[in-house]
């Protein structure tokens, strides 16, 4: 049997990966927790992801009688940017309908941090606050992705699936001597 990667197992596990971040930065975002408890949060939301990331992953290699490191890896991957396009697009919706103020008040924080280094003569503030969700929407994607990137790499070592056929050969001998 061939391998072909689902695209909808990997969204729906995407969808799950997502919710896990949405709701834990939503809940940061909203509510003023102490430092403490955003630091676990975060890391709750570290496992929780990796441990989503690797069911999904072992999911998929039950279904099939042999699953390599990369298609492992690929299907990791796809959970991993379902969930990176969820997630930038709450982070978008977050700085610009949600908590607007929130945005403002980085640029503001930026523009003190850059007057007391002397710098905010160089730097353009309505400019900034134009491009500041662009910014923030391409550095939220890339940074889930690269995530993803790094977890699929590592957890498709552990979720790969050996062929349960020991006669089976996958290094390219035919069997005939010459």
């Amino acid at each position: 049997m061939n391998y072909k990667l689902n695209w909808s197992e990997a969204a729906k596990y995407g969808l799950i990966l997502a919710s896990v971040s949405v709701v834990i930065n939503l809940v940061t975002s909203i509510f003023q927790l102490p430092a403490v408890l955003n630091v676990l949060l975060s890391v709750i939301k570290l496992c929780g992801s990796v441990y989503i990331v690797y069911y999904a992953m072992r999911r998929n290699a039950d279904s099939w009688e042999y699953i390599t490191y990369g298609q492992s890896f690929g299907f990791g991957m796809a959970v991993c940017t379902f969930s990176a396009i969820v997630c930038t697009l709450f982070v978008l919706l977050t700085y610009t309908v949600i908590l607007p103020d929130s945005l403002t008040t980085l640029l503001d924080t930026m523009f003190a941090t850059y007057e007391s280094m002397g710098l905010a003569e160089a730097m353009d503030y309505d400019m900034l606050a134009r491009s500041m969700p662009v910014i923030i929407t391409l550095s939220q994607f890339i940074g889930c992705v690269i995530c993803g990137l790094i977890v699929s790499a590592i957890l498709a070592a552990f979720a790969k699936k050996d062929s349960s056929n020991p006669f089976n050969s996958t290094s390219g001998y035919s069997g005939s001597e010459e």
